[in-house]
């Protein structure tokens, strides 16, 4: 019963391994998924301050140039491409996340299923230990009454 029991809880150990690298592996995606996120602020506000100086280009007596304003049009597009890029990123590492959550629930869902084994074989090493020691207490018990009621009749 002690090797089964030893065995299984090394079971329990890898799958408890297994539960945390999946945990880790979960920690690093959310860091990558916020920093994709972050990127995207980044590229937004870039977008942003681009457009606006595109707009006030034209303005209040500046002039500008049609390559000037083909520059800056072509600057514009690249901030949108990025963006397009960094939502595609976002995307994909999501989906990621959304699959290390699914294992890391199945890993979860083992490891308790192991625990509980694990536990049950315990507490059963455990009552047919007390019952054997109940055997041999009653066992010694009655060997003294046996004895005691010997000596009380010779």
């Amino acid at each position: 019963m002690h090797q089964r029991i030893r065995r299984f809880s090394r079971i329990l150990k890898l799958k408890e391994d297994d539960r945390r690298s999946e945990q880790a592996l979960l920690a690093a995606e959310r860091r990558e998924e916020k920093d994709v996120m972050d990127r995207l602020f980044s590229l937004e506000g870039e977008k942003s301050r681009a457009v606006e100086d595109f707009c006030g280009c034209g303005g209040s007596g500046n002039t500008a140039s049609c390559s000037e304003l083909w520059f800056r049009r072509q600057f514009i597009d690249s901030i949108e491409d990025r963006i397009h890029e960094g939502r595609d990123s976002l995307q994909d590492v999501r989906q990621r996340i959304a699959g290390t959550e699914a294992r890391l629930v199945e890993r979860h869902r083992d490891v308790r299923v192991m625990e509980t084994y694990v536990d049950r074989l315990r507490a059963a090493d455990f009552q047919s230990r007390m019952d054997a020691e109940q055997l041999e207490l009653d066992d010694v018990a009655m060997v003294r009454y046996s004895r005691t009621k010997k000596g009380a009749e010779a």
